[in-house]
């Protein structure tokens, strides 16, 4: 999977935000706020990755166990098909 649409990441002070433009400020009004471990996600999915890698990458990042991680990315994820942000490649 990959993440995908024309959406930048922004840190406007100290948060992170997704910012539509072009098409998919069509679609989607406003920005999409992210915790620091979701921005970590974006950016790790401006590459191809798989779920397990994405939990790994958390790990790496974070003093979180397993579990944790795996239901974090799964949300994540879940709310970037919501948002048709996300690329099943």
């Amino acid at each position: 999977m990959k993440a995908c649409g024309e959406v930048l990441l922004r840190e406007v002070v100290g948060e992170y935000v997704l910012v539509p433009f072009g098409e998919t400020a069509l679609r989607i009004h406003g920005m999409i706020c992210l915790s620091e471990s979701g921005a970590c996600l974006w950016r790790a999915l401006q590459e191809e990755q798989t779920q397990e890698s994405l939990v790994a990458r958390l790990l790496e990042e974070y003093e979180t166990d397993r579990e944790t991680a795996r239901r974090d990315v799964e949300e994540f994820l879940d709310q970037l098909r919501q948002l048709q942000l996300l690329a099943e490649v």
